[in-house]
């Protein structure tokens, strides 16, 4: 097959650091290449230079044969690249088919062409099976629509190649077996798919090969077939890696710490549940099937019509997240960059926040004592950092979620709440944030884990709670516990009832 992609020799310093050491990669038409490595390995480099968002030092690109020397973003466009960024790049305040089409946008006689823009835009989402209206804003999407978007706006241009950085870290798996029919549709067109995920299990469903870097090195590239989720995982990071698995619970199953009592509002209907003392459950369900706005009214910020929230068997009032805390009550949104931390601001002032809340005017906050309380934190949850004064902007993904945990756990909450808590994190992170997860649980703290990925509800929660449409559907444990029981709940139960 014909080298859509060419890069050979391809490196990159940041301030004196090499991070991408001579790097060869290549994509040949109509096939799909998963980059794969540990946050920090160079793959946002790589990718990066290839759609010349950052220059490179040396190496070369060629397009279909074509030496490309000079290029901005908007030349890659026109030569055919076209990337979804995992960090979302869509303009809140535009409609839909207006990000879709910026600075494209149909004209008739000079003049904005809305009609056929919202036309051709619905067009295109209908191709990913999204019924989005595209004259809505952005703003008002969940964060899995503005992904599609985000797809939506990459198959508008006439593109050679596509790069996709972590496209599902935020679809279901409904959502991502449509991604995937279409990455299925335009292979066949020529279409070159540069696939960078941490989802393993994603990568061998979808490429054809797989380029692993570390540490700014390449280690090599591989046929898919040749190679099994756990030997890419090792190559990734340089050691065996282990399997996870949940725990049993040892608890008692009538110690009861938290019970949701028939709580009914936005889309939820009649939800109850209840968790014990060192018990970590799991919800799972597509996007919008209501999983995060049930945390959401638990913790006090979004009202329910009715129903009641019980801690010790005792009903509570929450009215907003700092009753929540005071409670004892945590909640690790899924948002780590946009609600989890403030990125302009330390690991110390973002770790400590929270405890600064609960005690605020109960005591004085000497500077010793909080330097103190955060380096614990630091030392506790490895978050690998120069100091605890460096800017959380500056961290990988996977420390940023360990500055959250931090945050949170410096309220030492009895039930804590993590939604979505792996979201962009690399294999060797997320290992990291699944033992601390299994730690706290054997310390007595509750946890409730929502994810949209399963083989993670599996792999550290006791039980598995589905809810589709704001109802729950299916509570398992045991053997019952399986990818299959689980989409049956969260789908084809409902199909069969409709």
């Amino acid at each position: 097959m014909e080298n859509l992609v060419e890069m050979r020799g391809m490196s990159k310093s940041f301030f004196g650091v090499k991070v991408l050491h001579e790097v060869d990669f290549d994509v040949k038409a109509g096939e799909v290449v998963a980059l794969v490595g540990e946050n920090g390995a160079g793959k946002s480099t790589l990718i990066n230079l290839l759609a010349a968002i950052h220059p490179r030092d040396a190496g070369t690109i060629y397009i279909q044969g074509k030496e490309i020397t000079h290029s901005s973003p908007l030349q890659m466009q026109h030569e055919g690249v076209s990337m979804i960024h995992q960090e979302l790049q869509l303009l809140d305040d535009l409609t839909v088919a207006q990000n879709i089409f910026l600075t494209r946008e149909p004209k008739k006689r000079g003049i904005i062409d809305y009609k056929r823009m919202n036309r051709e835009a619905k067009e295109f989402l209908d191709r990913l099976g999204q019924k989005i209206d595209p004259t809505a804003k952005v703003s008002s999407l969940k964060i899995a629509q503005k992904q599609m978007i985000e797809i939506a706006r990459a198959i508008s241009f006439d593109v050679k190649v596509i790069i996709m950085d972590e496209p599902t870290a935020v679809l279901t798996l409904v959502e991502t077996e449509i991604l995937f029919n279409l990455i299925r549709s335009l292979t066949p067109q020529g279409i070159g798919i540069i696939y960078v995920s941490h989802r393993l299990g994603e990568v061998k469903q979808i490429a054809n090969r797989v380029t692993v870097l570390r540490d700014g090195h390449l280690v090599t590239t591989k046929d898919i077939e040749e190679v099994t989720e756990k030997q890419i995982a090792s190559l990734m990071v340089g050691r065996d890696v282990e399997e996870t698995v949940a725990e049993d619970f040892t608890g008692d199953k009538d110690d009861i710490v938290l019970e949701v009592k028939g709580v009914t509002g936005d889309i939820l209907e009649d939800v109850s549940f209840s968790v014990a003392k060192g018990e970590t459950i799991g919800f799972s369900g597509l996007v919008g099937a209501g999983r995060s706005e049930l945390m959401e009214m638990i913790f006090g910020l979004r009202k329910f019509k009715s129903g009641e929230v019980l801690l010790y068997g005792k009903p509570r009032t929450i009215k907003s997240a700092k009753a929540a805390i005071g409670f004892g009550l945590g909640f690790a949104t899924e948002d780590r960059k946009g609600t989890g931390l403030v990125l302009d601001r330390s690991i110390s002032e973002n770790a400590d926040y929270i405890y600064r809340i609960k005690n605020k005017g109960k005591i004085i906050l000497l500077p010793k004592a909080i330097r103190s309380r955060v380096n614990k934190k630091i030392n506790d949850l490895r978050v690998v950092c120069r100091s605890p004064n460096q800017l959380v902007k500056h961290l990988s993904g996977g420390n940023q979620q360990k500055v959250v945990l931090a945050k949170w756990l410096s309220s030492s909450p009895e039930v804590l709440i993590v939604d979505e808590p792996t979201r962009g994190i690399d294999v060797g992170a997320r290992q990291e944030i699944y033992n601390i997860i299994k730690e706290l649980a054997r310390e007595g703290k509750t946890i409730i884990v929502v994810s949209s990925d399963m083989t993670e509800v599996l792999g550290i929660c006791q039980r598995v709670i589905v809810i589709h449409e704001g109802k729950v559907t299916g509570i398992l444990s045991g053997n019952d516990r399986t990818e299959e029981n689980i989409m049956h709940h969260a789908v084809n139960v409902m199909q069969k009832e409709a």
